[in-house]
């Protein structure tokens, strides 16, 4: 009788058990109990056949993809986006970065609403850049100053005005160090309703700098002169429709390259550093008329007078480069002051004849040999404007901008070569970079007389 009474105590106590174990485990799935909730195994989401992403909790809540998008792929777009939106941001292109952050949103999280707030904080924190915008200008690089040295002697044999492409290599980092950005100089400028050409204000983000660049006589015929070596020869256009310089190296070889010359290292250099372009400004290409010696006409390596077919690819090099945010400009035809000074109107009208159709319209003039307003006179500058020209640019150390509130501007450049890294280095040091960093250690001493 005891042996049963025990048997029937622990059946009765397993029973209670089991009964209040199946009363918490319902009780527990129920929305709003207290406790340890268990998690429920994912259900496919409708449509989809996809399961649902968990995501990363109440505070950063994963949007459901669109219909027959998968969660991974969610998130890949959206990190494609923010990367777009990024670039953009660095680029200076706010509105357009915010338009695409706010685009769709089956993307937004913390990540966009992270980014958005960094847009609008530096919107709302730009400054009216209110200090004198300096313009510097380059020619063809030399790519191989060992065989021009070689071969021609003294390497003051009107090589001092050229850079090394090594020397370019280095200044670019150090001038996006000083805070400086490439602007558009038709951005800088602009016209009033009386015709007068006026400063436009410029708001940057504090400690940015606008930057003007020019690279003067785009024609290549330092690079024909001397047997196609030490400079490169032309530019091309390479198979997938990139530009490109084609290079014949010391050796013989002919090489297709991405960094011959100072507008294909600007272009690489931005792409790298979108922040040290505004709005995806580059420079300014000075283009000149009669090359090769004086004897022929051309541009960018190509003899129009025996290539047939020269005008046609120098005009696809020239929307190739206005795509990439290059600008044109009248360096004269001639390219000889004496020409420009007594035959303007015959010198102008003659590029617009030949170049015109290649280039497009400018605005920009950029004289030759650096001459001024005042060297040419007012017959000479007055055709100048009555063809068109409203920013007129000459060689000045002092950077000066004149002529604000008339119908043209004059601004001074200040050449980056051998020649002002010796004699302007205190000018070079105080606005732009340090010399010693970027004059090449072999190059061998300069006359200065």
């Amino acid at each position: 009788m005891k042996k049963s009474v025990i048997v029937l105590f622990v059946l009765f106590f397993i029973a209670a058990i089991w009964a209040i174990g199946f009363w918490v485990l319902e009780h527990e799935l129920l929305p709003g109990t207290p406790g340890v909730h268990a998690t429920p195994t994912p259900t496919k989401d409708p449509g989809t056949g996809e399961t649902p992403d968990p995501g990363t909790g109440e505070d950063d809540p994963t949007p459901s993809p669109t219909p027959g998008e998968s969660y991974d792929e969610l998130i890949d777009r959206r990190n494609i986006m923010l990367m777009e939106a990024e670039r953009l941001y660095l680029g200076y292109f706010y509105d357009e970065a915010l338009a695409l952050l706010r685009e769709d949103e089956t993307l937004f999280n913390d990540d966009t609403e992270r980014l958005e707030a960094s847009i609008q904080s530096t919107i709302d924190n730009l400054v009216l850049f209110e200090g004198q915008v300096k313009h510097i200008f380059f020619h063809t690089l030399i790519l191989f100053p060992e065989h021009l040295y070689r071969n021609l002697g003294t390497p003051q044999s009107g090589y001092a005005y050229f850079l090394y492409q090594s020397e370019l290599e280095r200044a670019l980092p150090l001038l996006m160090e000083r805070g400086y950005v490439l602007y558009d100089i038709n951005d800088l400028f602009r016209k009033d309703a009386e015709g007068n050409m006026q400063r436009r204000d410029i708001y940057l983000p504090a400690g940015k700098i606008p930057l003007i660049i020019s690279i003067d006589d785009p024609g290549y015929e330092n690079a024909a002169s001397h047997g196609g070596i030490g400079f490169p020869n032309k530019i091309v256009i390479d198979e997938h429709g990139e530009l490109a310089t084609e290079v014949k190296t010391p050796g013989g070889e002919t090489l297709i390259t991405y960094d011959g010359d100072v507008f294909l290292m600007v272009d690489s250099f931005v792409r790298d550093n979108p922040q040290f372009s505004y709005r995806g400004a580059k420079g300014i290409i000075a283009a000149t008329g009669v090359v090769f010696d004086k004897s022929s006409h051309g541009l960018f390596g190509y003899d129009f007078n025996k290539d047939p077919n020269a005008r046609d690819i120098a005009k696809e090099i020239a929307d190739k480069l206005k795509e990439n945010g290059w600008l044109f400009a009248n360096h004269s035809f001639t390219h000889t002051t004496a020409t420009l000074k007594n035959q303007t109107a015959y010198d102008v009208n003659r590029w617009h004849e030949i170049h015109g159709p290649i280039l497009g319209k400018t605005n920009i003039f950029i004289s030759p040999a650096g001459v001024s307003p005042a060297w040419l006179g007012a017959d000479a500058m007055q055709v100048i404007k009555n063809s068109g020209y409203d920013i007129f640019c000459t060689v000045d150390n002092r950077q000066l901008i004149e002529g604000v509130g008339t119908p043209i501007i004059t601004m001074g450049r200040i050449e980056i070569s051998w020649y002002s890294l010796v004699r302007f280095a205190d000018i070079l040091n105080r606005d732009f970079f340090d010399v010693a960093r970027v004059i090449d250690s072999h190059r061998p001493p300069l006359s200065l007389s």
